[in-house]
C-alpha cells in the first residue's frame, strides 16, 4: 500500500440519500459516473452538518463486486468492469478504509463462514 502504481475501490455514502464507487487505477476512475447516485437504502441526515449513521460493505463474491448501505445492494459490478486497464491489477489483495473529515468511524470485520 503507499506505492505509486496501487489500485483500489471504494464505495461511499453520504448524508442526502446519495453514494459513489470510486477508485484509483493509479489515476482516479469513476465507476458511479461524475456525480453521486441515490438510493433509499441510503440514510438522510435530519440537516446539513447533522449526524446520520450509514452501515457500507464493499464484498467480492465469485465474478461481481457489491456495495451495499445499510443492508442493501446499492450497486453490483462484473469483475471485468473492474479489473481492466486504467482501473484495478485484481480484486485480490488488500483492504482498507478511506473517510471524509469530519467523521467518527466504528469498524467491524465480518468473515464468512465455507462450512
Amino acid at each position: 500500500m503507499g506505492t505509486p502504481s496501487q489500485t483500489e475501490l471504494y464505495c461511499a455514502a453520504s448524508g442526502n440519500k446519495k453514494f459513489i464507487v470510486r477508485g484509483f487505477g493509479p489515476e482516479p476512475f469513476r465507476i458511479t459516473g461524475l456525480l453521486s447516485e441515490s438510493n433509499a437504502a441510503i440514510h438522510k441526515a435530519a440537516g446539513r452538518g447533522q449526524p446520520v449513521t450509514q452501515d457500507i460493505s464493499l464484498s467480492v463474491r465469485g465474478d461481481k463486486v457489491v456495495c451495499s448501505i445499510n443492508g442493501s445492494s446499492v450497486a453490483s459490478y462484473d469483475k471485468t468492469a473492474l479489473v481492466s486497464s486504467g482501473k484495478l491489477k485484481s480484486t485480490n489483495g488488500y483492504y482498507g478504509l478511506r473517510f471524509a473529515h469530519n467523521t467518527d468511524v466504528f469498524v467491524s470485520l465480518m468473515t464468512t463462514s465455507t462450512k
